[in-house]
């Protein structure tokens, strides 16, 4: 199909949703970026782990430690604390907006952010502001939650832009909201400065941002952190953390053209991938944690030199196969001559992109602090990984809003203790069944299997094979 018809059609579909005729002309180049470049894959021999001057670690030295937090403490009224607020749990059902979804302690993820915002006002005296970058499916449903508490929140909602037919790269055409998505993270840096929220920031003396997904409750404000940028003078700093066998997959920091860049799995030749997601090979992967300098930012705006790499991420809609341009926000650390990795911690990773991570959440592996901070439960034994692996699997529960399906109270499955959990077929929790060490839990011949109240899972599979049924109840 002519390119020009293409292009024309997507200006008039975007029109018509109201996009701003900016944001178009971005996305028009991002398709004739995808058509005309024909955009390959990163070669694994163009890239290298990061040497140790390119990723920072938190000072050993406690003097030096002290030192740096308390020139961080002292500009903590120069941060903004921004919150990536456009997901709608599409792991987890997707029927509400992910930020809405109950999180820990009765607390929503959105509840508990400003709840760690209060904590961080009343603890320190000073007055944060707190960013949510919202899409056109959570802007509403966030704003009724933000209108209930005593904290000015700022609001924009970042891009849409329409999936295309992976064969024409012409708009989806289906009549629905499924035509629609965000164009990824990535968007954050043109729509701070497309909604005019950049200018305002800076004008009101705030200098850093420090942006995180608002489903990683374990990502706060950092005086320490933010000492270290400015003592290093550092424009872009991409927190990482160490790379397991559960997180291969995601992005990870490489230097590339004598640049630090982030690498992510899908800007990989298949038949390179495994070499990609050797944790020995790529050590540290993307928190998608970063902390940013305004004046640098909207420099590189101006200057049109932030470059983020197109992602085409796959999907079908409706059985037909589509394509969405993304970006991602990591990706701009190769945009700024002084960007730096910092090796953080797993303490500012909890990732919840599954039915089975939510799981782990709410339960008593995990607590909040008095700063409303999600924190591993001290009384978890140092000789267990830092989280427990909760696997579900395919069928057993697709949707934290059917819980009940498979619970009694699924809060009160305790996992302190616990090295691993699957389970899988026609399980029943009742209240109160504690999990120690390596546990399996697996339905007999297609009947639901119950595990009564009470019940110690420890180390073996259930319903064990020479217990009676009344013993594996009890």
């Amino acid at each position: 199909m002519n390119g020009n018809h293409v292009e024309e059609r997507i200006r008039r579909k975007m029109d018509s949703r109201g996009v701003d005729s900016v944001a178009i002309q971005g996305f028009v180049r991002m398709v004739n970026r995808v058509r005309n470049e024909h955009l390959g894959y990163v070669p694994l021999e163009e890239v290298a782990a990061p040497h140790t001057e390119g990723i920072l670690e938190k000072p050993a030295d406690p003097d030096q430690l002290a030192e740096i937090e308390e020139r961080g403490e002292a500009l903590l009224s120069k941060v903004a604390v921004v919150k990536l607020n456009g997901g709608r749990s599409t792991t987890m059902d997707g029927r509400i907006p992910k930020g809405l979804l109950e999180a820990k302690d009765g607390y929503s993820y959105l509840e508990i952010i400003i709840q760690q915002m209060m904590a961080l006002r009343d603890r320190r005296s000073v007055d944060i502001p707190l960013v949510l970058m919202n899409s056109f499916f959570t802007h509403e449903p966030t704003l009724e939650v933000v209108r209930r508490f005593d904290l000015p929140v700022l609001t924009f909602i970042q891009n849409q832009v329409p999936r295309l037919v992976e064969e024409t790269l012409e708009p989806l055409d289906t009549g629905t909201d499924e035509d629609w998505v965000p164009p990824g993270h990535g968007d954050v840096y043109v729509s701070l400065q497309r909604t005019g929220l950049l200018d305002r920031l800076r004008r009101d003396g705030i200098r850093w941002a420090f942006i995180s997904n608002l489903d990683n409750l374990a990502a706060c404000v950092e005086p320490w952190i933010l000492g270290l940028i400015e003592h290093e003078g550092i424009e872009f700093l991409l927190e990482v953390t160490d790379r397991t066998r559960a997180d291969r997959k995601g992005g990870t920091l490489v230097v590339r053209n004598h640049n630090l860049d982030l690498l992510e799995i899908a800007m990989v030749a298949p038949h390179e991938r495994d070499a990609f997601m050797d944790i020995e090979r790529f050590r540290v992967f993307n928190t998608n944690n970063v902390w940013i300098d305004l004046d640098a930012l909207a420099d590189a705006l101006d200057r049109d030199s932030l470059n983020l790499p197109i992602i085409q991420n796959h999907k079908r809609v409706f059985r037909q196969k589509v394509i969405q341009l993304e970006t991602a926000m990591g990706a701009a650390v190769g945009s700024f001559p002084r960007a730096r990795g910092l090796r953080v911690g797993r303490e500012r990773f909890f990732p919840t992109k599954r039915v089975a991570d939510l799981f782990v959440v709410q339960s008593d592996a995990c607590i909040l602090d008095p700063m409303f901070r999600l924190r591993r439960n001290p009384f978890r034994s140092p000789d267990l990984p830092f989280m427990p692996r909760v696997v579900f699997s395919e069928g057993f529960l697709e949707s934290p809003l059917r819980m009940a399906e498979r619970f009694e109270k699924s809060t009160t499955v305790s996992l302190v203790d616990a090295w691993s959990l699957e389970v899988s077929g026609a399980v029943f929790f009742e209240r109160d069944v504690k999990i120690m060490g390596k546990v399996k839990v697996e339905a007999r011949d297609g009947q639901e299997s119950r595990i009564e109240r009470g019940a110690v899972l420890k180390d073996g599979t259930y319903p064990q094979m020479n217990c009676t049924e009344d013993e594996v109840k009890g």
